[in-house]
């Protein structure tokens, strides 16, 4: 598989499955909830911040299996998010 650059890919050619769109939202709304380690060599991101997760509306508002649900997918995303940023 090729390795893609975000200047590789318009918005307009990636398309999001209506199945992953509520996960999408709800990673937008705590986008900005990373625990980060900062020392000597930088900051490096450990993960998203889960506490902050929980009690956001987005997820807070949803029966349990649905919530294990889309933890789930979160963490899809989060794992890609954290390849990228942390790659030096």
């Amino acid at each position: 598989m090729d390795d893609y650059e975000p200047d590789d890919v318009s918005p307009e050619h990636c398309a999001v499955w209506p199945e992953n769109w509520p996960a999408l939202e709800l990673f937008l709304g705590v986008q900005t909830q990373w625990r980060i380690v900062a020392g000597m060599g930088g900051a490096q991101y450990q993960g998203l911040d889960y506490g902050a997760i929980y009690a956001h509306p987005r997820l807070a508002r949803l029966g349990f299996d649905e919530q294990d649900e889309r933890l789930e997918q979160l963490r899809h995303i989060e794992v890609g998010a954290l390849e990228v940023m942390n790659a030096r």
